[in-house]
């Protein structure tokens, strides 16, 4: 237990309502910590309870697991009934039971669970989530995919990018309108294959809308403006990795850049493979150079190599979102 008692560690062994209230710390704490160990996977429904009626105010919520975390993740709404962010970690686990997420969570985060997607109920007030695909069945997209009417801010980690279409097309192949995203971040894999990066596909539909921050620094995982269609009006920062796929359609001309009447920022990543010469490289790094220089609202630009700075220009200070 830390001293600063700003979080509850609720190891193995627990921690009573009792105990908790006789140090006077279920009126500091904001932040618990579970961890569900391979030694005792089943905690008393009971000391669960029970632990409502002290943590009340606990609002975030650590959940490791080492073993099957369902029956433990069915029961925080329990013990923490204000619960509204959610981080789960669940390496190496098998999910034995259904998943429900309390109803009052804004914030989800998903790291290495094989089957996340077993979360059977909706979420109605999911505003942010955030899957690291790293060990995530990608079924977990389907999550997503369910929530996309609530979603604000969506970031998915290590997606491999021949997974990237599903989470903008439906088991239909139908698109998915993400309404209200604002922030978007996609940390991509294949970068550097260029069998993988020649594949990618031409998708239809304007899944973001109202975009206003997008990263797509590792891969831009579609061959053409699929997740910028639609927010000419409302893109303000945009970091992008910039190969000749890319620049043929963001940067078909020097005032392209132009349309998009509400961009302050940008990073361009070029790209660097070994099958691109030099002087293509260069060529794209002159049309972004050009292309921001016509764009009458830009800011501030970044141009970068791999583990290289090239060059920055700026006349206010960086967006952050």
């Amino acid at each position: 237990m830390p001293a600063d008692r700003t979080a509850l560690y609720w190891a193995r062994k627990g921690l009573s309502a009792t105990k908790a209230r006789a140090l006077g710390w279920h009126i500091f704490a904001r932040q618990a910590v579970v961890i569900v160990s391979g030694r005792q996977p089943n905690v008393p429904y009971d000391a669960i309870t029970a632990l409502g009626s002290a943590f009340c105010r606990v609002t975030r919520v650590k959940l490791h697991a080492m073993t099957n975390p369902g029956p433990v993740f069915n029961a925080l709404h329990v013990a923490f009934p204000a619960l509204r962010q959610i981080k789960l970690e669940a390496t190496n686990t098998q999910m034995s039971h259904t998943m429900h997420a309390p109803t009052s969570l804004t914030h989800i985060e998903v790291t290495s669970c094989p089957a996340f997607a077993v979360c059977a109920t909706p979420v109605p007030c999911l505003r942010s989530l955030v899957l690291n695909m790293a060990g995530t069945n990608t079924s977990a997209l389907a999550f997503a995919r369910q929530h996309a009417r609530t979603l604000v801010k969506l970031v998915v980690k290590h997606i491999h990018v021949r997974d990237c279409p599903m989470l903008v097309l439906d088991e239909n192949n139908l698109s998915v309108e993400y309404g209200q995203v604002q922030v978007l971040r996609l940390d991509v894999l294949g970068a550097y294959d260029p069998e993988l990066v020649a594949q990618r596909m031409c998708v239809q539909g304007t899944p973001f809308p109202s975009l206003q921050y997008l990263n797509c620094g590792s891969l831009y995982p579609f061959a053409n403006n699929v997740l910028l269609r639609g927010a000419l009006h409302t893109l303000r920062v945009l970091v992008i990795s910039v190969d000749a796929t890319v620049a043929a359609w963001l940067l078909p001309e020097a005032t392209c850049l132009r349309k998009y009447t509400r961009l302050a920022g940008m990073e361009a990543r070029i790209v660097s493979r070994a099958d691109v010469g030099d002087t293509q490289n260069i060529a794209i790094h002159a049309r972004v150079l050009d292309a921001a220089f016509q764009s009458p609202h830009m800011q501030w630009l970044r141009i970068r190599y791999p583990n290289s700075h090239v060059a920055e220009y700026s006349n206010k200070p960086k967006i952050k979102l």
